[in-house]
């Protein structure tokens, strides 16, 4: 038997998963509340006791996804940058494919001025935390080659994840081949 706990947060989960696909089929613009609540099966009355507004339900879902690149950056610590490398470069392929979704509607809308304002904390302190952990992937002898090459590989896997979510289903991105060749040209 279902507690009330669990059938909330079953509720509240439902909910998250349903705005997702949505924003991310339909765009986060084109995506009204009272959709979310009539695909999720939950009255419109009752999504905004789990969340006063669709911009606190987006948060929610960046803030909850945001796990994913912590978890790109897990790898062996005492393992040769290359081979940490290799490890997040597969720990980032693994997880894009298997949230597409999220990706699809986060890189549809982090230029946004609305969703810049609505996370500007915490995007920047994501992209410090990126940029600082990718440092430990290079030589530190020289500070400044070791950030600036921390900035290009941020950017290539930036790249190479937008161009895996928005390319058409008839030409998939080759994700698998370009992370092979990022590894080799730091080899």
């Amino acid at each position: 038997m279902e507690t009330k706990s669990s059938v909330r947060e079953n509720s509240r989960a439902k909910i998250v998963e349903t705005a997702l696909e949505l924003f991310a089929r339909n765009g986060y613009d084109r995506t009204p509340i009272s959709m979310i609540a009539r695909i999720a099966n939950i009255a419109q009355g009752l999504m905004y006791r789990y969340f006063p507004s669709k911009e606190a339900l987006l948060t929610e879902i960046i803030k909850e996804s945001m796990a994913d690149v912590q978890a790109s950056f897990d790898v062996n610590k005492d393992a040769s940058p290359l081979e940490k490398l290799e490890e997040y470069l597969n720990n980032v392929v693994r997880i894009i494919k298997t949230n597409r979704h999220f990706w699809s509607m986060f890189y549809a809308l982090r230029t946004q001025p609305f969703l810049q304002e609505l996370l500007s904390d915490e995007l920047a302190e994501m992209y410090v935390n990126t940029i600082a952990t990718l440092e430990t992937f290079f030589d530190p002898r020289d500070p400044e080659a070791q950030h600036n090459e921390a900035l290009l590989l941020f950017s290539i896997v930036d790249g190479v994840c937008t161009n895996y979510v928005l390319a058409p289903e008839s030409t998939p991105y080759p994700i698998e081949e370009i992370k092979e060749c990022i590894i080799n040209k730091y080899r």
